[in-house]
């Protein structure tokens, strides 16, 4: 009897598992940032470069921030100007991802920021994907919920 009920519960935790596994699964891959919905009815389809990296558990983000080309940096020694207007409207962070029906929790443990990769921080989103379209909108992170969010359309490019 104590084998069976064993038996049965390894199956479950083992069914569990696979669903998780299988449902992060597809996102694997490469997905290039496509356009910025929101909020309201803004839209932005010809956003800077920005890519988003999935691999099993773990993701890795890259994303220029800025309504147009940053600056260039001088060659030779930059002024903190300079710095600042090539370097701020960057944001890269990576870490692992878990997904759970149409949530995505992203927990940095290398980012540009370091309050982003503080200890208990993390990033929760909603997304939905059709095909190689995925929409991703933030919804809440270790500071609260997100007020006024931008949905972010990616498009996979694999």
């Amino acid at each position: 009897m104590r084998a069976t009920v064993l038996a049965s519960m390894a199956a479950v935790i083992g069914l569990a598992g696979a669903a998780h596994a299988q449902s992060t699964s597809s996102l694997d891959g490469a997905w290039r940032v496509d356009a910025l919905i929101g909020p309201g009815t803004r839209l932005v389809d010809d956003p800077q470069p920005g890519l988003l990296l999935f691999s099993g558990r773990y993701y890795s983000y890259t994303f220029v921030t800025s309504q147009g080309p940053r600056a260039p940096l001088p060659i030779g020694p930059a002024t903190p100007e300079a710095l600042v207007n090539a370097w701020n409207p960057f944001t890269a962070n990576a870490g692992t991802v878990e997904t759970r029906g149409e949530v995505m929790t992203r927990r940095p443990l290398v980012a540009k920021s370091p309050d982003a990769m503080a200890p208990g921080a993390f990033n929760e989103y909603t997304f939905r994907m059709s095909a190689d379209t995925m929409w991703v909108t933030p919804t809440r992170t270790e500071a609260g919920e997100i007020r006024a969010p931008t949905t972010v359309r990616y498009i996979r490019v694999r």
